[in-house]
C-alpha cells in the first residue's frame, strides 16, 4: 500500500467517514497522485493542494529538480485534478504563503513539502492554527531524521505511524 492509498484508507476515512463534507490541506503535491488518491476515495473532500513547483537550491528532495521538471509536475497535477472541479484548489506557492489564502478552518493537514527541519517545524506551528478542534495533522517521510526530530519537538501528544512512512496525530 502506498502513501496515496494509506493516508485516506487507513487514517482519514476511518476517522471522518466518507459521508461528511471535510476540508483538507496537502502541503507538497509534486505530480498530484496523493491529491487524486484522497479526492477519489473521499467524495465529500475539498482539498487545498499547496506546492510552489519551484526550484530551490539547498532544500533537498524534489526542490532540487530543475525548474522544467517542476513545471511539468504542475501541469500534470492540473490535468489530473481538473476532473474534481472546485473540490481541488491548487495553490502554486509555499506553505507559508498559502496561510493567507486558506481562510477557513480545516479537518486535516498533510505535510509532505519542504523536508528541512526548520520548515517542518514551521509548517506544524503554522497549520496547527488552521485545524478544527477535532482534526488530524499528518505527514510523510517518517524515516527522515530531520522530520522525525521536528515533529517530536513540536508535538507532545502520541504520534502514530502507518505504512509508507506516514505519521499522524488525531485531535479530539
Amino acid at each position: 500500500m502506498t502513501q496515496n492509498e494509506s493516508l485516506p484508507t487507513r487514517v482519514l476515512i476511518p476517522f471522518f467517514g466518507i459521508e461528511k463534507p471535510i476540508v483538507g490541506v496537502e502541503i507538497g503535491v509534486l505530480g498530484g497522485s496523493g491529491s487524486v488518491g484522497m479526492l477519489h476515495r473521499m467524495p465529500n473532500l475539498k482539498l487545498y493542494c499547496i506546492d510552489p513547483w519551484k526550484h530551490f537550491t539547498g532544500r533537498g528532495y524534489e526542490a532540487e529538480h530543475e525548474q522544467e521538471n517542476h513545471d511539468l509536475n504542475y501541469e500534470d497535477t492540473k490535468n489530473k485534478l481538473k476532473v474534481y472541479g472546485k473540490r481541488a484548489i491548487i495553490l502554486r506557492m509555499t506553505s507559508d504563503e498559502a496561510m493567507d489564502y486558506v481562510k477557513e478552518k480545516v479537518d486535516f493537514v498533510h505535510i509532505d513539502g519542504d523536508h528541512r527541519y526548520e520548515q517542518v517545524k514551521q509548517d506544524i506551528r503554522n497549520w496547527k492554527t488552521k485545524l478544527k478542534p477535532v482534526s488530524i495533522l499528518s505527514g510523510h517521510d517518517w524515516q527522515n531524521d530531520d522530520i522525525k526530530k521536528a515533529v517530536k519537538e513540536e508535538i507532545k501528544e502520541e504520534i502514530r505511524t502507518e505504512e509508507d512512512f506516514v505519521w499522524y496525530l488525531i485531535f479530539k
